[in-house]
């Protein structure tokens, strides 16, 4: 990490202190630490920027961080908009408490607040559940055998009309999506009800969706995905239970060719699917993996009519909990699937795996031996390369210090990582994104020390130094984004909003504005219906240069904002499909 600080020290200063233009990371002066290793940095917290004196070998920490907070966290936190102002708030849920958090390190106004009887579940769930224009909070907790909660929470930290209700035990964290299409997010949970279970929507003033809820042939074993499976427009929810795979419509019908039953004596645990249109067909398939009680799992790729896709499942040497990864690895515009693995051992015996969508190999893959990996892994471009890297996870703790490692596209290991955490980080999914508006990519994680009710954790804000790339996070946070639906390229989050309005009668693309602009520059459509949306950039001649937007939108007024800083100076279009529906319109960046 010595030489990624070295280089990009220097840039954050030219940058931000001198006001002057990003220049190339290829290209940054070197800045040498002095005798004891240590280097000055410029580092951001809420009031501004301020020298500070940092290890040569770490990542600068924001100023009121580490949190130590009592209690247990698992499967990542979130960042979202929670007050007036572009900076955003960082969530977690930490033993009976959901916290919220400024970048200073101090609280939210109206947070933290408490539950009650039981510890929460999982990752918090951000979204607008009522339609008011505003996101809620949404957590789940259960007890050790049954009984449970769902809760939702204004912004402001009180509880929403209709809340908490009484569900029962709830595994994992609950998914946002809005199913029916009346323009509001409803929610989507499973209950354990052993040796079955059920899943069940929640609309956004809790009461149940009609034709809810579905059994199941077994225990859940994850969160659900939310997203359409078989190019009708129409999201699909895909769940699981601890043998088997259930598709449905949102009015409850299941899809043909479900539920799928697991073929290979195998079991699903905490793999949450991943949805992703892997093979460019305009239909999205399921990614998730499995684990064999013998030893082993297996990663499988299954098409929306409940079959699986030629050359998978693909077999691991461990136990696969964590939800795969889709992105793009190695820049040659396929998708790529990325699992660890995990076994309790005293030695490092698990691997991360890579293949193309084909069931390829990548090349360098696996990583390994490695200690356990039990989350999603995240994938980001955290030095600048224009590749992504892999960040997880590791289920080790030594002096009380655990870690989060990092690896390139080709399967070698990030220089200077790994990044230590006071605890361990196994089960958290860190977070990525510019949160305070500066280009500067902030990275968001947690170590959990202690067992039992001495549970500590202790939640991170670091500066990575690293420039702000949208186009290369396409894991920002646990399941691709704060409603946690699974979907592959849903990271709105990080460039699409929406605006409270009357519904257009039409489809419509407008100019863009600032034009000419540098870098950025923002896009404005209107989508009469809900609709599959692919708004896309091409060059002069005609080559795709970067996808803004392809998922499933309801109806409604959106802006998305291109930042074209990696590209040289000329003319671009921008098109908008959907449906029946393009448009295509040009646009200049002038540098």
């Amino acid at each position: 990490m010595k030489n990624l600080l070295v280089f990009l020290t220097l840039f954050l200063i030219f940058a931000h202190i001198s006001n002057a233009q990003f220049i190339p990371y290829s290209s940054a002066p070197k800045i040498t630490p002095d005798v004891m290793n240590k280097v000055n940095v410029s580092v951001y917290d809420y009031n501004g920027f301020k020298s500070r004196t940092i290890d040569a070998d770490s990542l600068p920490v924001f100023n009121g961080f580490p949190k130590h907070i009592y209690g247990n966290t698992f499967e990542g936190g979130i960042y979202c908009n929670m007050e007036s102002g572009s900076q955003m708030a960082i969530v977690f849920n930490v033993g009976f408490t959901v916290q919220a958090f400024r970048l200073d390190g101090t609280p939210v106004p109206g947070w933290p607040v408490t539950v009650s009887s039981y510890a929460l579940e999982g990752a918090p769930a951000f979204g607008d559940i009522d339609g008011d224009g505003q996101g809620e909070i949404v957590v789940t907790n259960h007890g050790l055998t049954s009984g449970g909660y769902i809760y939702a929470y204004k912004k402001n930290g009180t509880l929403c009309p209709g809340f908490p209700i009484t569900h029962g035990y709830s595994t994992r964290t609950p998914v946002l999506a809005d199913v029916n299409n009346d323009g509001k997010m409803e929610i989507i949970v499973n209950t354990r009800l052993y040796p079955v279970g059920q899943v069940c929507i929640y609309k956004g003033d809790g009461t149940v969706l009609p034709g809810w809820p579905k059994a199941i042939n077994h225990v859940p074993a994850s969160s659900s995905a939310v997203g359409d499976i078989n190019g009708d427009g129409i999201p699909e929810i895909i769940s699981e239970s601890y043998i088997a795979v259930y598709a449905w419509k949102p009015n409850g019908d299941s899809l043909p060719g479900f539920p799928f039953m697991l073929p290979n004596g195998d079991a699903n645990s905490y793999s949450s699917p991943v949805l992703a249109d892997v093979n460019s067909d305009g239909k999205r398939e399921i990614i998730f993996g499995t684990h064999v009680l013998g030893g082993g799992g297996y990663v499988y790729i299954l098409k929306y009519d409940g079959t699986i896709l030629p050359n998978w499942p693909k077999y691991v040497g461990n136990w696969i909990y964590g939800p795969p990864a889709v992105g793009k690895i190695n820049n040659d515009n396929d998708l790529d699937i990325i699992v660890g693995d995990q076994v309790l051992s005293s030695n490092p015996s698990d691997y991360v795996y890579g293949w193309s969508w084909t069931g390829a190999q990548l090349p360098g893959f696996p990583i390994g031996p490695l200690n356990a990996i039990n989350d999603q892994v995240s994938l980001v471009d955290i030095n600048n390369d224009n590749f992504v890297e892999l960040i997880f996870d590791d289920n080790t703790q030594v002096s009380s210090r655990g870690k989060y490692l990092a690896y390139k596209h080709d399967g070698s290991p990030v220089p200077g990582w790994s990044l230590e955490t006071v605890g361990t980080t196994f089960f958290t999914t860190p977070c990525f994104g510019d949160l305070n508006g500066n280009n500067i990519l902030e990275m968001v994680g947690a170590g959990v020390e202690g067992s039992g009710s001495s549970t500590y954790a202790n939640i991170y804000l670091w500066n990575t130094l690293a420039n702000y790339n949208p186009a290369k996070i396409y894991i920002p946070m646990w399941q691709y984004n704060t409603r946690h639906n699974g979907v592959y390229g849903d990271v709105t989050l990080t460039g699409v909003n929406k605006h409270k309005k009357t519904v257009p009668d039409k489809y419509s693309l407008s100019q863009n504005y600032p034009n000419p602009f540098n870098p950025t520059t923002t896009i404005k459509y209107e989508i009469p219906k809900s609709a599959n949306i692919s708004l896309k950039v091409f060059d002069i001649l005609g080559r795709e240069v970067e996808t803004l937007i392809n998922e499933y939108l309801s109806a409604g007024t959106y802006e998305t904002i291109w930042n074209a800083k990696e590209y040289t100076s000329g003319v671009y279009f921008y098109k908008l499909q959907a449906d029946n529906y393009s448009e295509t319109k040009k646009l200049l960046l002038l540098k």
